[in-house]
């Protein structure tokens, strides 16, 4: 598990928020925290700080600014945040200036619309549904693996399987992926979860969300997710 690097988000809405910081600290192997959580840590002891949250009148929320007082000029911070306006305007300004203002750097930002029922869009059932999608987890993903690439690198090495890849330096063996898996993929040996049959995981991504440490990766192509659909065109249920 990357130890120089936490995630912290606060996200009480649609979870919108908190689908990015799990992307994310799923690519980079770290710990992806609420507020809460990370105010009960030594947050001086990370030289890396995300901090994200949706966008409430303007601004991040104010739990998020409250977080400042925890951290010292010597860190470095990237933001990230979902809006429900269709544009990003100048969302991160006040966050921004908040951190300038202790002398801390923001390294980078990254933000993209989410579902929004409040105000307007209430009329019409919501705003920007199904957002954040997989095309904006994966932008996610590219955005914190360009601007931390030493542990972007770091996160993909061990492998299990051509697609599936289990850290097993990080697995606690809790089993939540065996339990949670439609179609058996995985099996246990030693304490450990296994691949069983690659060839039968249709890369829903549910034992990846589920496990608690993020130890789970599941990649592929436009050409393998091809093969995945033709391989189970023929099944009616799981």
């Amino acid at each position: 598990m990357n130890k120089e690097v936490l995630i912290i988000c606060h996200s009480i809405y649609r979870g919108n928020t908190r689908k990015l910081a799990s992307a994310m600290a799923r690519k980079i192997n770290c710990r992806s925290v609420t507020v809460e959580e990370a105010i009960s840590n030594d947050l001086q002891r990370y030289q890396y700080i995300g901090l994200g949250s949706g966008i409430y009148f303007t601004a991040h929320h104010p739990k998020i600014f409250e977080l400042l007082t925890f951290l010292n000029s010597e860190q470095r911070v990237f933001l990230f945040s979902t809006h429900g306006a269709p544009f990003l305007g100048k969302y991160h300004v006040a966050l921004k200036t908040a951190l300038e203002n202790q002398k801390i750097s923001v390294l980078g930002e990254f933000s993209c619309r989410g579902y929004d029922c409040t105000g307007p869009f209430i009329i019409i059932g919501g705003g920007n549904k199904g957002k954040p999608n997989e095309f904006d987890l994966r932008r996610a993903e590219r955005f914190i693996g360009k601007l931390l690439p030493q542990y972007s690198s770091a996160a993909d090495k061990t492998a299990n399987g051509e697609h599936i890849k289990i850290r097993f330096d990080d697995c606690t063996g809790c089993g939540k992926c065996i339990k949670i898996c439609p179609l058996n993929v995985y099996k246990m040996e030693n304490q450990k979860p296994f691949v069983n049959c690659e060839d039968d995981c249709i890369h829903c991504n549910l034992c990846r969300d589920c496990c608690p440490v993020h130890a789970i990766s599941i990649q592929h192509s436009w050409k393998e997710a091809i093969g995945i659909a033709k391989r189970n065109a023929k099944k009616r249920s799981l």
